[in-house]
């Protein structure tokens, strides 16, 4: 669906997330556009026709970039259109430093680089504009320094906010690695920050009247968490690949995550068991493809794990515990169950070590049916 709207600051600043995914045509400035989503997300984007083909060259977020840049960029791209170019391939290295804010190019990254590539481009997402959008957004990516990234975990430091602090400097490293690689920028201001906090190995494997009491609260819970935390206790699969769960992977009892859904890039095939199954066949009564829905209008899936993960305390009583902990809580009881452990890395997609991954070209289904049905049936032993 796309209207056209005449472009305002205080239109774009009002305007609500829409109920289905919605373009809208600035009158103001041919080929610019605004899709709105039900997220509340608003992305400039520039529509251009170049010979018989249409085309979209995503301009970035609002207000990550405001209406006066979004219709510059827009001008750009129409002249280089106008020359036959396509103003996605054009090299980014012609922007003026002035336009490589660290907003912008946060969005650059995460669009071109981490979303494509990542499973779990969402949390890159979320520690990126928490901190280093929120901080230096507006500043060009080339006066960043390493006092100013110092300051960003020295701010997390005085919280108390250890761990986050060591996630962000990895997200924060990786942003600022790409931009070396892409001819951005000479060096890095992130390389020689050493982590702050030495962070303890988790070793924490939930009791059996813990799982019980994660299953009730589970149960108790409304909207699409409840079927997700069964199926993380299930199955032991992931949380973000669990959220992730879309109809286009199940097939005939079968849940087939293909390389670019999975953490490590290895395609997966988790069979499921007959619970899992049931708890699937209920999902599947939805309309489209994404199963554990964030919304009812919309398909994306649920990503408030924090929210979640309060929730579940509160109904639960269960104290220190993380979502991790459910998959390494899988993994001892399958080996408690007498699962052989290079079964147990094949149901949990551990990468192998090089030879054995070349060579060993076996799927190991039955092996897997088997193991996952053993655990479902001593999971149903727990919960009643």
């Amino acid at each position: 669906m796309s209207n056209e709207v005449n472009f305002t600051d205080a239109w774009l600043r009002k305007l609500k997330p829409t109920v289905e995914r919605e373009d809208f045509k600035d009158r103001g400035t041919r080929g610019l556009q605004l899709r709105s989503s039900p997220s509340g997300v608003k992305t400039f984007s520039f529509v251009f026709r170049l010979g018989s083909k249409m085309g979209r060259a995503t301009l970035g977020r609002y207000p990550d970039i405001d209406l006066k840049l979004a219709r510059s960029k827009a001008d750009e791209f129409r002249k280089l259109v106008a020359q036959g170019i396509d103003p996605r391939s054009e090299k980014r290295t012609k922007r003026s430093l002035q336009e490589m804010t660290v907003a912008v190019m946060v969005n650059d990254f995460i669009q071109t680089y981490a979303k494509p590539k990542n499973s779990s481009w969402k949390q890159a997402e979320s520690n990126l504009r928490l901190y280093l959008t929120d901080y230096y957004g507006t500043q060009p990516i080339s006066e960043i320094t390493r006092a100013d990234l110092h300051q960003i975990l020295d701010d997390l430091i005085s919280r108390d906010k250890q761990t986050a602090a060591n996630r962000a400097l990895a997200h924060i490293r990786k942003f600022f690695g790409w931009l070396v690689e892409r001819g951005y920028l000479d060096h890095s201001p992130a390389d020689h920050i050493k982590p702050r906090h030495k962070e303890r190995e988790r070793d924490r494997v939930l009791s059996d009247m813990e799982i019980k009491s994660i299953w009730i609260a589970a149960e108790a819970m409304s909207g699409p968490y409840s079927a997700w935390l069964k199926l993380l206790l299930l199955c032991g699969q992931r949380r973000v690949e669990t959220a992730s769960m879309r109809r286009s992977q199940i097939i005939e009892g079968n849940w087939h995550l293909s390389a670019t859904d999975t953490k490590n890039k290895q395609s997966h095939i988790i069979p499921l068991p007959k619970q899992a199954q049931s708890l699937v066949g209920l999902l599947l009564e939805q309309k489209g493809d994404s199963l554990i829905k964030s919304g009812r209008n919309g398909d994306n899936h649920i990503n408030g794990f924090s929210k979640a993960k309060l929730q579940m305390d509160r109904l639960s009583e269960v104290e220190d515990w993380k979502f991790h902990d459910i998959r390494r809580t899988f993994a001892t009881n399958l080996t408690k169950l007498g699962v052989d452990r290079l079964i147990l890395q094949k149901i949990i997609n551990h990468s192998e070590s090089g030879v054995t991954q070349i060579y060993d070209r076996y799927s190991y289904m039955k092996e897997k049916r088997e193991a996952l049905q053993k655990w479902a049936d001593r999971l149903d032993e727990i919960i009643k």
